[in-house]
């Protein structure tokens, strides 16, 4: 995979300096931002400490992510995503000593967002209400999530603002640099051939405005040739600072747009068949609640499976109790030699088992070629427990399906 990539940072109208820095590092594929806080020139040093932090820890650790680049297993991915959260934990390290040295502990930080790119691999962390935004075909979808009092809010209260102190809107939960310690929100995610990124401060995003629909659309755009993609990251960065201006311009801003490419046919074409399996997936009852990052949590977490026609499934004897879900095909579950119910395309199989650890009372008998998502009972729990929201809506989404499938199964009895 390749990156282009176009950037910019502006003091904007009202502000007196630029607290905002940024990497962008195609060739490696580094991009990052950050937006400062603390007043007068300290906001500055914290964000340019952060990334100048961020770019020296990859520099040193880059034995890493070869490692990952020469064998893309599980373990590898994990240290590499582990290695970028230890750069921002390091960069927190540096800008709280520094601020303890000038007396401002509590009182000068950054926020930060960090994406790195390997080969069909992102990788982001993130502390503070910087954004990465994934464009792919014809949605923007934020990957990062806004760490402030107003979004905390909202998860818990639904989207109404009633009852809540606007003076609390910029007040953040989390950043690089305030505290001793900060824990980064982390990601990992497959990077399509045509894909777009956006990394972006809040002075972007938040002087959108009527705006917003328009933007959208742009960088959605594919109305030129591929090879003049280059041209189309400056002309769209341009863009969205004449809007910004347009309207006001009260804060700093900086944008990074990345742009992803490949000419390896194999490449492309395992990609979309990956995001063929995503679109599948979104599809399905269990999953259709979920927004795209979380659906992004669920697919790193699962397996996909495919057998072939008169292929048997012990389910058994297994000892991690897995819950299955038809992407494509057609099975038949068996106890014995007798048969008890045919599951078609965006079937579960297996929720009892799966929820009560009971054993499973049948087999799968593969009717014609067939292709599942897995998800193992283990795996679901550590999902849960990473994220609970998410937790809560599959569990949700699992139990009013059993509860349907359950109230079907007493209308036949009636019925009979």
């Amino acid at each position: 995979m390749k990156f282009l990539s176009f950037s910019l940072t502006d003091t904007g109208l009202k502000r007196k300096n630029n607290e905002d820095a940024l990497i962008d590092m195609p060739g490696t594929g580094l991009f990052a931002v950050a937006d400062g806080m603390g007043g007068e020139q300290h906001g500055e040093v914290a964000s340019e400490t952060a990334v100048n932090s961020v770019k020296a820890y990859v520099k040193e650790n880059r034995a890493v992510i070869d490692a990952f680049s020469m064998s893309e297993t599980q373990e590898n991915r994990n240290q590499v995503l582990n290695m970028l959260a230890d750069a921002l934990r390091t960069a927190n390290t540096k800008i709280h000593r520094e601020a303890e040295k000038m007396k401002l502990s509590g009182k000068m930080g950054t926020t930060l967002t960090v994406l790195l790119a390997v080969e069909n691999t992102g990788f982001m962390v993130h502390a503070g209400d910087s954004r990465l935004y994934m464009i792919r075909g014809p949605e923007v979808s934020q990957l990062s999530t806004d760490h402030t009092v107003a979004n905390d809010y909202k998860k818990q209260y639904g989207e109404s603002d009633e009852g809540f102190d606007e003076r609390f809107n910029g007040i953040l939960t989390k950043a690089v640099g305030i505290q001793e310690y900060v824990e980064p929100e982390k990601l990992t995610f497959t990077i399509a051939p045509n894909d777009r990124y956006l990394l972006c401060s809040d002075g972007l995003y938040n002087a959108l405005g009527p705006d917003q629909k328009s933007v959208l659309e742009m960088l959605c755009s594919r109305e030129h040739e591929v090879e003049n993609e280059d041209g189309f990251l400056s002309k769209a960065s341009d863009r969205l600072l004449d809007i910004v201006y347009k309207n006001g311009a009260k804060d700093n801003i900086t944008t990074v747009l990345v742009s992803a490419f490949s000419m390896d046919e194999e490449e492309v074409t395992g990609t979309k068949e990956l995001i063929r399996k995503y679109d599948a997936v979104r599809k399905i009852e269990l999953f259709e609640k979920l927004d795209y990052k979380e659906l992004l949590a669920v697919m790193e977490r699962t397996e996909i499976r495919t057998y072939n026609r008169f292929d048997v499934i012990s389910r058994m004897e297994a000892d991690d109790k897995e819950l299955f879900i038809i992407l494509e095909g057609k099975v038949s579950s068996l106890k014995g030699s007798k048969h008890i119910k045919t599951f078609r395309e965006g079937d579960h199989i297996g929720e009892v088992a799966f929820l009560t650890e009971e054993k499973p009372q049948f087999n799968l008998f593969v009717d014609k070629p067939s292709t599942f998502l897995v998800i193992k009972r283990s795996v679901f729990s550590k999902l849960a427990l990473d994220n609970p929201a998410l937790g809560v809506k599959l569990l949700w989404q699992l139990a009013t399906v059993l509860a349907r499938q359950t109230n079907s199964s007493i209308g036949l009895i009636k019925d009979e």
